[in-house]
């Protein structure tokens, strides 16, 4: 976000938001993690337990050496919170601050780069937009955010007949089955989740793609990581929420089990008769897909 000019009066740090947005700082842990870098200059929605914590954490004490030189903003902008270069607050309603800006803007702007969705072509954007936000609710309110689609003014009218209506321009975004395109990639992807799932560790896209920021992976490789994940296990790689949810060795036990019948089979004849069936499942949802080793 843009920082205001008047500098002299406003030498901030770190601003806070408490919106109905997907919170960057979701804990306390993850505020203290941003205080400790009080040279940088950042945005973030908090979350409603960090919202909490600071409120109370005022109620003790007026002024929070840790909180210098940073701005809170309580429900959506009816209360904010200053914090000069000593640590000492200061509580108000009115005038709105300059620093302030409303859900929308902030969603379009830095929101977007604290969940490393800014730089994304639009077809990765929708897939990855997608996988954050499974729960339709929170989909659809983010995006209005996002696209200022103002669905709350909108009057949907009952249906004339109780058919579903589908996707009237024909097109898709739910990724589509794609091969690796050789087998020592395959190899790769199968030793990922084998080192994974013997440490009771999920296999996140970031474990599979061995790469820290999945966003920069190509969408094609992506794509192809999910379908040898939903083709060796029925499963698809472990996202957030579930990721949230915990207990991985839940999850990882009945895969060990998988992965002990491919190599029974053996690697390469399994990925041989693998690229055969997703030669024949071209243009199908990676979500629809399943396969089964042919019995000899």
């Amino acid at each position: 976000m843009t920082f205001p000019a008047t500098q002299e009066v406003y030498n901030m740090s770190h601003i806070f938001f408490e919106f109905d947005l997907e919170p960057g700082v979701k804990s306390v842990a993850d505020l203290n993690y941003v205080l400790r870098d009080s040279d940088k200059r950042t945005a973030f929605v908090m979350s409603a337990e960090v919202a909490k914590f600071v409120k109370d954490a005022l109620i003790i004490n007026d002024t929070i050496i840790s909180f210098k030189n940073c701005f809170f903003a309580f429900e959506k902008g009816a209360e904010f919170v200053e914090f000069d270069g000593k640590g000492k607050s200061r509580r108000f309603s009115e005038p709105v601050p300059p620093w302030f800006v409303k859900p929308g803007v902030f969603a379009r702007s830095d929101w977007l780069d604290n969940h490393v969705l800014a730089d994304l072509h639009a077809p990765d954007f929708i897939i990855a937009f997608n996988e954050k936000f499974p729960d339709l609710q929170e989909r659809r309110k983010h995006a209005d955010y996002l696209f200022d689609l103002q669905l709350d003014k909108i009057k949907i009218q009952p249906a004339e007949t109780a058919r579903t209506v589908g996707n009237t321009s024909g097109k898709s975004t739910k990724p589509k089955v794609t091969d690796l395109g050789s087998f020592q990639l395959f190899q790769q992807f199968f030793d990922r989740l084998k080192s994974a799932v013997i440490a009771d560790e999920f296999p996140t896209l970031n474990v599979l793609t061995a790469s820290d920021k999945v966003s920069q992976v190509p969408g094609s490789y992506r794509q192809a990581i999910r379908t040898a994940m939903k083709a060796v296990t029925n499963e698809l790689p472990v996202n957030n929420k579930r990721l949230e949810a915990g207990n991985p060795a839940l999850f990882c036990a009945p895969v060990r089990d998988k992965i002990i019948e491919i190599e029974e089979i053996g690697l390469e004849p399994y990925y041989q008769e693998l690229s055969k069936a997703i030669a024949q499942a071209e243009g199908s949802y990676i979500a629809d897909f399943s396969f089964h080793y042919p019995k000899q």
